[in-house]
């Protein structure tokens, strides 16, 4: 009887034990789904508000650039409605002056009379010089009257006095609609970082600008700012949850996700309601059972009965087990197989008892366990795997033997489990063909830097074959000049974080450009086992952008600069002279009658004009002057540096000499009337644009007035 108590408490501890570990997971699992929900919440907020801030700092350099022109806003319409246009998650892009004056946004229309000089964030930015972006709490927009998130930046005149406020604002649904993808049953919510609540799923609007500074969770945020867990009620709905949060490594900005405890845990009480009354009914019946022992200590013949059942349930289990249970004697002869065994070998219960186990399996594979067979007998454990050739198919096998010791220890045989492997070994060897024909070379590299693993495609950096990088370290591989470039990535990933660089070799007197990324590799315990190295070879994808490159910024025909590329330099050069006080010059260079010209000449010998007239060009400028092709007979010349007007003349004095000079096309001289016009700008602030409009009057003046220059 006291066995039967102590047996019974002792289940009841571990039924308790195991129900409180259980009650644990369940509250970590909750924890680490809670985890995972504010992990993307922040993610998601962090991605949307960076693509609006890069669209706020856009206006904002816009505007500052701007400061100068008596109606700076004047132009901003058309770029807001643009920038926000492009954007999803922009509601709307808006520039505010410095008395709180609507005067310009992306909807294209200014309401009457509007101002916003009595926002917070306006009032914020006034009184503060920082450049810093400003989360403001949601309010209900003044035009679409939708929830939304404002976003602003100040607009500073360059001596640092306020000149107005840009702002964007962000539809609390668009926030929502991602925080609604996640749900759980649970709760969402993003809040500033003094506790403002910005968006929550599911929506509330009481919620929205409420302060949480006071809450549990906040508490705990403050003492722990990156990221944490904890249980507590909500202030908003009272329900209680396990919480996790999350800040945002951009903005000052976390998110909350919580989990019922209530939905989470139900499962679990109900397995613990249903275990509680099976555990009660089985000590109730150890109880019964025990009380009956003593009344029927006598009744030996009851209990050799209750034996024999006992023993039946154990062999009918074990004909019931996916796995080959097997026992030999010492001389290993079978004493027990189960049903699965039985199958394996094509045998009957009847020869499973006291035949040698190489009647029962054959010679040969008799002979390869065998080794493994005496380990066993002298009291190893000994795995091992195999492949068997059963009912005419041949099997991957997984074996265990182990020793069966008697009271005394003594090993008096050895129990043998098998399982089928040949799926899982199905499974590796696609899962090999698989990384074999991949076009990215695969490696697996272990904390010593030696390669314990690599796909057939050999190594990216030196081509050497995999069977000769195997069990190398890398620098044995590489060599050291390669292993320098390689080292500091390798450290990174051993630190456990994943890398991602490119890097240029030489093979066959070629440089290749390689890119890799390095992918950390960690045990159950999260140590750093090693690291995986996938490599591309990316040269011809390289070659292809450095072409798209240059066609993108050079006439196809001539060879010259385009129009893009000439507005681009022409810029620099506005810049260089507003410091230096030089002057620029433009000559706008065409052909006259260009069309007719082109008819009678024909398609191939007009190509060729316009490539010796680009050459003639290049030859008459200076090393300094930029010659570019605007479209058609339309040339450029960009002069900057100037000290003084004059030089712009003589140049162009000698292009046009040059040009006067007859053209030879397929052997015959053809005379080609030309026409220039000069643009200058010295001490003012025209722009680009503006300067080459001048260019292009000063070009038709002077072909009105019959010259070939003005």
């Amino acid at each position: 009887m006291v066995v039967l108590v102590l047996c019974s408490l002792l289940l009841l501890g571990l039924i308790g034990w195991r129900g409180w570990a259980s009650h644990e997971r369940r509250s970590a699992e909750a924890r680490q789904h809670a985890a995972v929900l504010a992990q993307a919440a922040t993610r998601q907020a962090d991605d949307a508000l960076m693509t609006v801030d890069l669209a706020l700092l856009a206006v904002v350099r816009e505007a500052e650039s701007a400061l100068d022109r008596a109606d700076f806003f004047g132009d901003l319409a058309e770029f807001l409605a643009d920038r926000a246009a492009a954007l999803p998650q922009v509601g709307g892009l808006f520039v505010f002056s410095e008395d709180g004056a609507w005067v310009a946004n992306s909807l294209r229309n200014l309401p009457r009379d509007a101002n916003n000089s009595d926002r917070a964030y306006f009032i914020h930015h006034r009184d503060h010089p920082g450049d810093e972006i400003h989360i403001g709490r949601p309010l209900k927009s003044r035009v679409s009257g939708e929830w939304v998130l404002p976003l602003t930046r100040r607009i500073s005149r360059p001596d640092g006095s306020f000149a107005g406020v840009a702002l964007a604002t962000v539809p609390v649904s668009y926030l929502q609609s991602f925080q609604q993808q996640l749900d759980a049953g649970g709760e969402i919510v993003l809040l500033r970082d003094d506790g403002v609540t910005l968006a929550r799923h599911p929506m509330m609007e009481a919620a929205l600008g409420a302060s949480q500074a006071d809450s549990t969770l906040f508490r705990a945020y403050q003492a722990r700012p990156a990221e944490g867990a904890a249980r507590a009620s909500s202030l908003l709905d009272g329900v209680d949850r396990e919480y996790a949060y999350r800040r945002s490594e951009r903005y000052p900005l976390l998110a909350l996700a919580g989990v019922p405890r209530a939905a989470w845990f139900a499962p679990w009480k109900e397995d613990a309601l249903l275990q509680g009354a099976a555990v009660l009914g089985l000590v109730l019946l150890a109880a019964i059972g025990g009380a009956g022992y003593l009344r029927q200590s006598r009744r030996s013949l009851y209990l050799e009965q209750r034996l024999r059942a006992s023993e039946r349930r154990l062999s009918d289990l074990a004909d019931n087990l996916p796995l080959m249970a097997m026992r030999l004697d010492a001389a290993h002869c079978v004493d027990f197989c189960n049903g699965a065994g039985r199958a394996w070998f094509s045998m009957s219960p009847h020869q499973a008892r006291r035949l040698p186990l190489s009647d029962i399996i054959g010679t040969a594979l008799y002979e390869q366990w065998r080794p493994m067979l005496d380990q066993a007998l002298a009291g190893e454990r000994v795995e091992f795997e195999c492949v068997a050739v059963l009912a005419g198919r041949a099997i991957d096998l997984r074996m265990v033997c182990m020793p069966d010791r008697a009271h005394d220890a003594a090993v008096q045989g050895v129990i043998m489990l098998g399982r089928d492997i040949t799926a899982q070994k199905a499974g590796e060897r696609r899962i090999r063909t698989i990384a074999d024909n991949t076009p990215t070379q695969i490696a697996f590299i272990d904390t010593d830097l030696r390669f314990a693993y690599a796909n057939s495609r050999g190594d990216a950096a030196t081509g050497v074959d995999v069977g000769q990088i195997l069990g190398r370290t890398m620098e044995e591989a590489y060599g050291a000049a390669i292993y320098a470039m390689l080292e500091a990535h390798a450290g990174v990933a051993l630190a456990g974080e994943r890398v991602e660089f490119e890097y240029s070799v030489e093979q066959g007197g070629e440089r290749r450009v390689l890119h890799a990324s390095y992918v950390p590799e960690r045990d159950g315990a999260g140590r750093v086992t090693g690291f995986y190295s996938l490599t591309n070879d990316v040269t011809a994808f390289k070659e292809a952008e450095q072409k798209l490159a240059r066609l993108a910024r050079f006439d196809a025909l001539t060879g010259l600069p385009n129009r893009g590329y000439l507005t681009e330099r022409l810029g620099e050069a506005l810049q260089r002279s507003d410091r230096n006080g030089r002057a620029v010059a433009l000559l706008r260079i065409e052909i006259d009658r260009f069309d007719e010209l082109s008819d009678s000449l024909g398609h191939e010998r007009s190509d060729t004009l316009l490539k010796e007239l680009a050459a003639r060009l290049s030859r008459n400028c200076r090393s300094t002057d930029m010659v570019a092709r605007l479209g058609s007979d339309a040339f450029v010349v960009l002069m900057e540096g100037l000290a003084q007007a004059d030089e712009g003349r003589i140049v162009a004095d000698k292009v046009m000499e040059a040009l006067r000079q007859p053209f030879l096309l397929e052997g015959t001289p053809h005379e080609v009337a030309t026409t220039v016009g000069i643009a200058l700008r010295q001490g003012d602030a025209t722009g680009a644009d503006a300067l080459l409009r001048q260019a292009g009057a000063a070009l038709r003046c002077a072909r009105d007035a019959g010259r070939q220059a003005a």
